[in-house]
């Protein structure tokens, strides 16, 4: 069995990675189309002392020997931070297939979870059409926060209050934030919001990656698809693991719900929740459809 995760960064990937890097039963690769130069001690959570990337490098050096084809290990960081654009395209090359292909060849059970597929659903589907299919979502709120913040709060001094949070423009890229909603925003859907506050660049790309996703994971891999919210994941880890692996068709692990229990911050962080700034950022955007699908009706 193959299982794929898919989540727009910063909205729990990584969280439910370390879970199956703990079961220890699939053969788990974290984030194959990334740089993957430095050490990712962790992932983004750090609760396991190991770097991920390791095995993506490793499993890189194998695939070219056998794809000669592919001269450069560079081209196998599809998308950012490389180019960022790349993430926009909804087919794949070639090497990207069979490299792909070549990881779930490893084993029986391979877990891929990705960030930068969000517009390629179908290219995993026709990799394997029987696979597993997990979208993770996050609250919008929490996601633009995460954003704008950075990594350990690393820029609160720039957002120090609602006021600049709401109203600042600028063109910071987090994440590679600012090309993607770039991208985006042109867009005929979205060229009207163009120069808009970078708490509204976080929305536009949740919205755009999580109708990507949805609409297409929903209807090509059917039954095989689940959205799974992050909240759901830290604060009720013990039904939402059984729900996770009956979707499976597998049985939880204890040794894995007692790491969960032991590892996975039960308290969700939203910044500014009853601001009313949110609200009309959602109602400038249509959100509301892709709010109540994903859970999230305020």
């Amino acid at each position: 069995m193959n299982v794929f995760i898919q989540g727009m960064r910063r909205s729990g990937t990584t969280i439910l990675f370390d879970l199956f890097w703990e079961d220890g039963s699939f053969n788990c690769y974290y984030e194959p189309l990334a740089a993957a130069k430095t050490e990712a001690i962790g992932g983004g959570s750090g609760v396991h002392s190991v770097d991920y990337f390791e095995k993506v490098r490793e499993c890189r050096k194998a695939f070219i020997l056998k794809y000669q084809r592919l001269e450069n290990v560079g081209m196998l960081n599809y998308g950012a931070p490389r180019l960022p654009e790349l993430e926009f395209e909804p087919d794949a090359p070639d090497y990207v297939r069979e490299y792909i292909k070549f990881m779930i060849s490893q084993s029986e059970q391979t877990l891929i979870k990705f960030t930068r597929m969000y517009c390629k659903v179908r290219v995993l589907w026709e990799i394997d059409r029987n696979a597993k299919f997990i979208h993770i979502v996050r609250d919008p709120r929490a996601v633009a926060a995460s954003y704008l913040f950075g990594k350990n709060q690393k820029n609160t001094h720039i957002y120090h209050n609602e006021k600049i949070f709401f109203k600042k423009k600028s063109n910071y890229s987090a994440w590679s934030s600012f090309p993607f909603s770039e991208f985006v925003l042109n867009t005929p859907e979205y060229s009207h919001l163009k120069g808009c506050e970078d708490f509204m660049r976080i929305l536009i790309l949740w919205k755009y990656n999580f109708r990507m996703t949805h609409n297409a994971g929903n209807t090509l891999f059917g039954n095989n698809y689940m959205l799974l919210r992050h909240e759901d994941l830290i604060t009720k880890p013990e039904t939402t693991l059984k729900s996770i692996y009956n979707f499976l068709g597998n049985q939880l692990p204890e040794h894995v719900l007692e790491w969960a229990m032991k590892n996975i911050n039960s308290k969700p962080n939203l910044y500014a929740p009853d601001n009313p700034h949110w609200h009309e950022a959602f109602k400038r955007l249509n959100m509301e459809e892709a709010l109540i699908i994903s859970g999230y009706k305020y």
